[in-house]
């Protein structure tokens, strides 16, 4: 047994010394850090003295192991997860060199006395030195630097949740202060509801008087008791969805109007869901029947004026804003590589009779009606995919705009493409001529698209009150600015950015850069990260051969690191803010992508493949993998939208280990919460949110509570209380902090993994201030489960209930 263990471990050393060595001098010659050839030469050294049964083993491996914990605090300093890589497996491994077997398996000496006994404290030393670095550095501790500005309460703030984001400035703040820091640990679950409605669940309900409304996944509307979670009436306009994946039936949220005094018609208070089959559907909120004098019969077919399209390049998924009497909307136009898609128009109909308002056609300036006969509103704007928000007082909706396909070339681009894209524009509600836009990313080919729910808010500089809105970006960026002009409320300057696009693209000199905290940290090679020096390794190895140079970095055909990815940074999701006292609370993930460029002659070598990016009538997808490959057609100069002016096409993937280890390439946090005084500038406090326990590599649920930050699917809801809540982070738990200092106060389990925004009202009846959180069944991961190569959980148990509805409360006793 010993003979066997010697070999094997003299094998094993070898192994090591080669994986490390190899692979360590390319990365030398990649510009990068020498550690890894060293040590691999080393080991390989080491190996040798163990074959020889040498005691200068020990000697070696305990130098490689001083000089790895010197090395590993000079990159890593105090924090854990970067310094598993770098120690445990080495730590482990020198474990065989203070067993018996070692000892036993030394050559004797020539005059056959016993063998030398090595001290083992040449490995044991730095062993435990090692040990206690990490030990020290898994010390929970995170960024605090204070507890803000505190103003005065706002009076006339709504205890009930009438808008998506509450208010139509999507605030999600509830002023309500039952549930505070001290009374939170009372919170008990009071009632859940099952929707009947499997997979995707994003909505965040609305509460007004006694209901709560949502929608589930493919635009089935429901209706609870506030109270008591009974159902009251449930709306199924069966719809059959207009693709395969997840966003084909997704639903955020749905709309409440109520009419003027003095109306006399159907439906004087409805609910409104815009569909994934392009249309508007106005049902009475007290039965759920349709409202039959909206539109044709309560419907509206949004994909009037659209032109010629398939299901799955237009269709909804956001709810729409209500601006006075006036229901307006976007629209989801399919992510693709594609020229000419349908447009990005915005559009206002009538809340009450569904009849047609205006529209904001970017491509055709100065004109709000509908198209003359016969032709479209413009082809392949950008458009506005998810929420809008309203300021009633100044008659202003906000808009969040997407970049004009495709998402990574933008060679073909038209200058109101280029006016309007990644920015956040503001109409007038009632007429919808543009007021002011801030452009967010100036030539945007990073898919760097504004996603989120502008969120207004009132913040006070030099003693005055400044009307503010609040702008999440993919950046990982805040902006911040006037809501009355578009105005920064803080200098936002213009930074220069890298150039040197592919040849035919071109990009902007200068990017603007908020001056907020930002949550977009350079990637270094330090950064990389795995289970073990060799997968770290690998990663450093690819981190040197893309092209990285920090954001906004442009895409290349030898591959690009995209960090933040093009899942954000932030994403529809959006903030939350403590209205009272201008605080913003935030939830970021700090994902990369990797992004390759690819040609049209390239996308012809893969065959069926590329159909999955490109589709099966692109003239470049060869369908049938065994037909030569033909020249491609040249450009016609009469067609505007001719797929063969697109140069280049953009395949972005998250930046995992390719070892199969299903991790990411760098270290954790992998998302955050954090709080930013937005009157100051200052970052108050910041955490990573998300534990391990439904996480691990190999696709494992290592089951243990250790803050890694979790993928992130949705926002944060504030209260009045001092309380901060989450319920959309990959470890299936809804979470409470305090405002003020970022402390934990409280988590409960929850039957998966949550993916929206949760929110509070006071109860109709017992007046108890509720909390309601959402649940999908199944379950969701990001990235793709490995099994399958969804975004589904294949863990997830599937059992033909639905989705959650779950209702908190704190105990009477409370």
């Amino acid at each position: 047994m010993r003979a066997i263990a010697h070999w094997v471990f003299a094998i094993l050393l070898a192994l090591i010394g080669l994986l490390l060595a190899v692979p360590g001098g390319g990365l030398v010659y990649l510009g990068g850090s020498p550690y890894y050839l060293l040590a691999g030469l080393a080991t390989l050294l080491t190996a040798f003295f163990v074959f020889r049964r040498s005691p200068r083993a020990i000697l070696i491996y305990g130098a490689i192991l001083a000089l790895t914990v010197v090395w590993s605090l000079f990159e890593a300093g105090l924090d854990l997860f970067a310094l598993l890589p770098r120690l445990a497996a080495w730590l482990v491994v020198g474990l065989y060199f203070l067993t018996p077997w070692y000892r036993q398996s030394l050559r004797a000496s020539a005059d056959g006395a016993e063998p030398l006994a090595p001290n083992r404290w040449l490995v044991g030393a730095p062993s435990l030195a090692g040990a206690a670095l990490m030990l020290v550095a898994s010390i929970p501790s995170y960024t605090q630097n204070g507890t803000g500005t505190v103003r005065e309460e706002i009076a006339e703030l709504s205890s009930d949740w009438r808008s998506y984001g509450n208010t139509g400035g999507g605030t999600r703040f509830a002023a309500i202060d039952d549930i505070t820091p001290e009374t939170v640990g009372g919170l008990k679950e009071v009632w859940r509801y099952r929707t009947g409605s499997e997979e995707d669940f994003k909505a965040t309900p609305l509460q007004i008087g006694d209901n709560l409304y949502f929608c589930a996944a493919a635009n089935v509307v429901i209706a609870l008791n506030a109270e008591t979670g009974e159902e009251v009436w449930k709306y199924d306009p069966k719809i059959n969805p207009p693709d395969e994946h997840q966003y084909a039936i997704t639903c955020r949220g749905v709309a409440y109007h109520e009419a003027s005094e003095g109306y006399a018609g159907q439906c004087p208070a409805r609910i409104v869901t815009a569909t994934v089959d392009a249309s508007l559907i106005a049902l009475d909120a007290q039965t759920g029947a349709l409202c039959e004098d909206f539109g044709e019969n309560g419907i509206v077919d949004l994909r009037t004026g659209m032109g010629e399209h398939l299901p799955k390049e237009y269709y909804h998924t956001s709810p729409p804003t209500v601006a006075g009497d006036n229901l307006v909307v976007g629209g989801l136009v399919l992510d693709s590589q594609k020229l000419g898609l349908p447009s990005g128009v915005v559009r206002a109909f009538d809340a009450t009779t569904g009849a047609f308002s205006w529209a904001w056609d970017m491509g055709n300036p100065g004109y709000y009606g509908e198209p003359a006969e016969g032709e479209t509103y413009t082809p392949g704007t950008p458009n506005v995919w998810s929420v809008m928000s309203y300021d009633e007082e100044l008659d202003l909706v906000y808009l969040p705009t997407g970049n004009a396909n495709p998402d990574y070339y933008g060679g073909e681009r038209r200058d109101f493409d280029e006016e309007w894209s990644s920015a956040i524009v503001a109409l007038n509600g009632q007429t919808g001529e543009p007021r002011w836009k801030y452009q967010t990313v100036h030539h945007d080919v990073w898919d760097y698209d504004a996603p989120a729910q502008p969120v207004l808010v009132d913040v006070t500089l030099d003693g005055e009150n400044v009307p503010a809105v609040a702008l999440p970006t993919k950046m990982g960026s805040i902006f911040l600015l006037d809501r009355r002009d578009g105005t920064p409320v803080h200098p936002i300057p213009e930074v220069d950015v890298p150039q040197d696009p592919e040849l035919g693209d071109f990009l902007s000199p200068t990017q603007p850069q908020s001056p907020l905290p930002n949550f977009h940290p350079y990637r270094y090679e330090a950064d990389m990260w795995g289970l073990t020096p060799i997968d770290q390794m690998v990663c450093r190895i690819e981190y040197r051969m893309m092209r990285y140079e920090g954001m906004f970095t442009p895409p290349t055909r030898g591959g690009t690191l995209l960090a933040p990815g093009n899942f954000g940074g932030f994403n529809w999701g959006s903030v939350s803010v403590d209205a009272d006292n201008g605080l913003l609370i935030a939830a970021p993930m700090l994902l990369a992508h990797r992004v390759l460029l690819a040609t049209p002659e390239q996308v012809q070598e893969v065959g069926p493949r590329a159909a999955a990016v490109l589709g099966e009538d692109h003239p470049a997808v060869r369908m049938d993998e065994n037909a030569p490959i033909q020249d491609l057609p040249e450009v016609d100069p009469n067609d505007p939208f001719d797929q063969m002016r697109v140069k280049y096409f953009g395949i972005p993937m998250p930046f995992m280990s390719r070892l199969g280890t299903a991790i990411p390439c760098f270290e954790p946090p992998w998302a955050r919460i954090a709080v930013i005084d937005l009157n100051t500038k200052e970052l108050l406090w910041s955490r990573p949110v998300g534990d391990m326990s439904a996480a691990g590599p190999f696709n494992l649920r290592s089951g243990l509570p250790i803050d890694v930050g979790t993928a992130v699917r949705a926002g944060t809801l504030t209260t009045r209380g001092g309380l901060t809540f989450i319920s959309s982070t990959m470890d299936a738990k809804v979470r409470a902090y305090n405002v003020r200092t970022g402390e934990e106060e409280w988590a409960s389990d929850l039957p998966g993994n949550g993916q929206s925004t949760p929110m509070s009202y006071r109860a109709p009846q017992s007046g108890r201030q509720t909390l309601i959180v959402t649940v999908p069944n199944p379950s969701w991961r990001y990235p793709r489960d490995p099994a399958t190569n969804e975004y589904l959980d294949s863990q997830s148990v599937r059992d033909g209930k639905g989705g959650y509805v779950i209702a908190y409360a704190l105990d009477d006793a409370d």
